[in-house]
């Protein structure tokens, strides 16, 4: 088994503008929300081109922590 890592960028914005929400807030939605997600689809089976040699299961979802975040 190799682990490979994909680098997902999504977009999150308040739903309602005059309500802020903190960075880190916004930060844990969008990694459940991708967990969320890839579990999902895996239930479902990944669909690729390589389907029939290759078996593709989900190990995790971290936040991405760019070096000059603080």
């Amino acid at each position: 088994m190799r682990e490979i890592r994909v680098l997902v960028t999504l977009q999150v914005d308040e739903c309602e503008p005059d309500k802020k929400i903190d960075r880190d807030t916004m930060q844990d939605a969008a990694v459940e929300a991708v967990e969320n997600a890839v579990r999902h689809a895996e239930n479902n089976g990944f669909s690729h081109a390589w389907a029939d040699d290759l078996s593709i299961g989900f190990v995790d979802a971290v936040p991405y922590e760019e070096e000059d975040e603080e």
